[in-house]
């Protein structure tokens, strides 16, 4: 039954309404009366269940236009379907009602039956279509609940420590997906990805989040691949696949890189996001889940070696024999102990007066790294955090505060885990080193310099080898190119472009110290899309092209 209010502030007239017709017969209960539209607005506040009102146009106190306005505010799930009374003389105020939301009006003239059944009919016609279509969207949330929730359980509960609560969490998963050639995807998103100017876009936008879950869903629709996609949080999206219907492998993995390669392009053009995605191997069976978001998941992490914008598959990681096999967990162990070594080590060549003797631990801590692919990130971290222990425990000694370095220097474990990948921590640490080198032997002061250029020069030091021009810079600690180009070159001593030039430059001679390392490399690692531009920019800062440099080290 739709429960109805008669409001009107003519007794008579809402005692004739209840009896012209038999709205029982017409699944209607006349529930609650008002008298004026204040009246209404108060029922209308404390109880949000009623489906229909017979609205009077002109009231004392609030008139029914002045009503349906206010009770746009209240908060509830519909609004009811309002039929409007009306005296002969009221056509305006009727076309501000049908604006305002009211299905249609009666003339109070003609109020009787014959008048007034077709309108009420026209009425529970529009409420059992808002009753259909709240149905259909209640449901498909609760469906989005369900497989949401059997995702989020199936990756948490290890089955091998308790098979009857993963059995129970995974009872349903058969409505949706075969238990035959199941694999699982992992994408994550670069958390400084969309945090750019040009976009103004965040991953903590809710409309961000959607969009990236409709791109992932339209691709996978379109290219007829069975799944479910699961949100587990900002930058981490899960997806369950099931390919029963295809039974060559080969077949299998040529229709998931074209549809991952796609996701991957249109997240990048569309959503303006870098991505890594981790793809599991195949396998079948309930069980398997939990094993196979685990591999996707470390899969996916692989970014942090080798960068976004990429998709690893289980031989991105069975190639180089890692994936904790028994085999490289010792090797890995005695890796871990040499780091923390090595570590240790820089701190103590800190002390010594010779900056190429840290700067040389420093390398060798870099090629152990090289043999850390493969690994969790968090495990790199581990032999992160040692050394920053080590050098914290230097700055101790030497009555050095951590607020005496740089402000991106000051909070070390907390802004290391901002992060992503490895070669941006190794950067990072190369710079502490440094600047610790200096404070430790009286090389600097502290400078005192304005917000907007602490901001920029801030921002250069740790994106130098980046694609970064005094336009974005300038949005991104709010003032003008041309202010910001003043300043800069007043505060720091060179204007903006050599600043970013002796950055990329010196960062060039210290990767030339390595042997193996090409000049085309070196010239895209610092910044440099084009060798000759690089060689050029070397030999105007140095005197010296980059061969010639490098010679003079060999030979020195």
């Amino acid at each position: 039954m739709f429960k109805m209010m008669i409001v009107d502030d003519e007794p008579l007239v809402r005692l004739a309404l209840q009896h012209m017709i038999d709205w029982d017969s017409m699944g209607i209960q006349v529930v609650i009366e008002a008298g004026d539209g204040m009246e209404a607005l108060a029922i209308l506040e404390q109880q949000g269940d009623i489906d229909l009102m017979l609205l009077d146009i002109e009231m004392p106190r609030l008139g029914g236009i002045e009503l349906l306005r206010a009770h746009t505010a209240i908060v509830q799930k519909r609004r009811p379907v309002a039929i409007m009374l009306s005296a002969y003389s009221e056509y305006s105020y009727v076309r501000e009602a049908f604006v305002l939301g009211a299905i249609d009006f009666i003339v109070k003239s003609d109020m009787d039956e014959e008048h007034l059944v077709p309108v009420v009919l026209k009425a529970l016609n529009e409420l059992r279509t808002q009753e259909t279509l709240t149905s259909v969207v209640e449901r498909t949330d609760e469906e989005i609940d369900r497989k949401s929730e059997t995702i989020r359980q199936l990756i948490s509960i290890n089955p091998q420590q308790d098979e009857s609560a993963y059995a129970a969490a995974g009872a349903g998963i058969t409505e949706w997906l075969e238990e035959s050639n199941q694999l699982v995807a992992v994408i994550t998103i670069s958390q400084g990805s969309s945090e750019g100017a040009s976009t103004g876009r965040s991953l903590k936008d809710s409309q961000t989040q959607r969009f990236i879950m409709q791109s992932v869903q339209t691709v996978l629709d379109a290219t007829s691949i069975k799944h479910l996609l699961y949100g587990k949080s900002q930058s981490e999206y899960v997806l369950f696949c099931s390919f029963a219907a295809l039974r060559s492998e080969s077949m299998i993995r040529e229709k998931v890189q074209a549809a991952f390669s796609m996701i991957q392009t249109r997240l990048n053009q569309y959503v303006n996001v870098s991505v890594s995605i981790g793809i599991s191997d195949l396998a079948s069976g309930m069980k398997v889940w939990y094993r196979l978001y685990q591999q996707a998941a470390h899969l996916a992490s692989m970014s942090y070696f080798a960068g976004f914008n990429k998709v690893f598959y289980p031989e991105s990681c069975m190639e180089l024999g890692k994936y904790g096999a028994d085999s490289g967990i010792e090797h890995a162990r005695k890796l871990q102990v040499t780091l923390k070594s090595t570590g240790a080590g820089i701190a103590q060549l800190l002390e010594q007066s010779n900056a190429q003797l840290w700067s040389k631990e420093f390398e060798q801590m870099e090629l152990l790294l090289g043999q850390t692919w493969g690994w969790r990130p968090q495990d790199v971290h581990t032999a992160f955090e040692d050394l920053l222990w080590e050098l914290g425990g230097l700055l101790y000694r030497k009555g050095i505060r951590w607020d005496d370095l740089d402000e991106e220097l000051q909070h070390p474990f907390e802004y290391m885990k901002s992060l992503e990948t490895l070669d941006e921590t190794k950067t990072w640490l190369h710079r502490m080193c440094s600047q610790l080198f200096q404070h430790i032997h009286g090389m600097t002061t502290k400078a005192n310099y304005s917000g907007v250029v602490t901001l920029a020069k801030q921002f250069l030091d740790l994106h130098y080898t980046e694609d970064v021009n005094l336009t974005l810079i300038s949005e991104m600690v709010g003032v003008s190119e041309g202010y910001l180009s003043k300043q800069f070159t007043k505060e720091v001593g060179c204007n903006f472009i050599q600043y970013l030039t002796n950055l990329r430059i010196e960062e060039s001679k210290r990767l030339m110290k390595k042997k193996g390392n090409k000049i085309t490399d070196i010239a895209e690692t610092v910044g440099y899309l084009n060798v000759e531009h690089f060689s050029r920019m070397f030999k105007k800062t140095t005197g010296y092209s980059p061969k010639l440099y490098r010679e003079s080290l060999m030979n020195g």
